[in-house]
């Protein structure tokens, strides 16, 4: 007989539905503001801070439903539709199409996490490719997620860790972003993130941009 996870341990949504709602910000609209700036640069800086908004805090202890094959979900907001598949089950493998008719923006998403097991965490290596497409710019950025790290000792905790690279394909531009955690002695002292990293003319290998934030959960 398969174990089932208790309902109490599961969020009360799918998988499918937090990765549509990790490509849109409910504060600010980071994701439009791409397509508005004045230079190759300036949308690129867009990029990268929409691309550090889609991963969101995640809560140790608790997930979403697993879907299954062929399950979908849509989600709209604005003028943005998400559309997301579940392709394949084993592997777990997810497909997301994006667009905004306005702005002229499309997303591609495809992604298959792949869990390492190290005795004291489980890290869940993100594969695949995900590309944000601005038509009006005629601009390719390409982009990989960082990675999902369940520390289990001294200290429970969820946190994203690991390396993205952006690069947009027309104009040259890079950025390499670092995502890091740090933990203070059985978790008295909070959890401190961090993202250091900069943008780079690759042509010229001229830094032309600094990224440096930090904050507490």
């Amino acid at each position: 007989m398969a174990k089932k996870l208790p309902p109490q341990f599961n969020l009360p949504k799918s998988q499918l539905q937090c990765y549509g709602e990790s490509i849109y910000c409910t504060s600010s609209d980071l994701l439009n503001t791409c397509s508005r700036g004045n230079s190759p640069l300036d949308r690129f800086i867009s990029v990268v801070a929409w691309s550090i908004s889609t991963t969101r805090p995640v809560s140790f202890g608790v997930a979403p439903y697993n879907p299954i094959l062929g399950e979908t979900h849509h989600v709209s907001k604005g003028n943005l539709n998400v559309l997301i598949e579940q392709v394949s089950h084993h592997p777990p493998v997810t497909a997301l199409h994006a667009t905004d008719d306005k702005e002229n923006i499309e997303i591609i998403w495809c992604q298959q996490p792949v869990p390492k097991f190290y005795g004291t965490s489980v890290e869940a290596q993100v594969h695949g490719k995900r590309q944000l497409k601005l038509l009006n710019h005629g601009e390719t950025y390409e982009m990989n997620s960082p990675n999902l790290l369940f520390r289990i000792l001294p200290v429970p905790s969820a946190d994203w860790v690991g390396t993205v690279n952006i690069r947009c394909l027309e104009t040259d531009l890079i950025a390499e972003l670092s995502y890091k955690s740090s933990h203070s002695f059985l978790g008295l002292g909070g959890n401190h993130k961090v993202i250091k990293g900069k943008i780079v003319d690759s042509s010229s290998c001229k830094v032309l941009y600094e990224v440096d934030g930090h904050w507490d959960w």
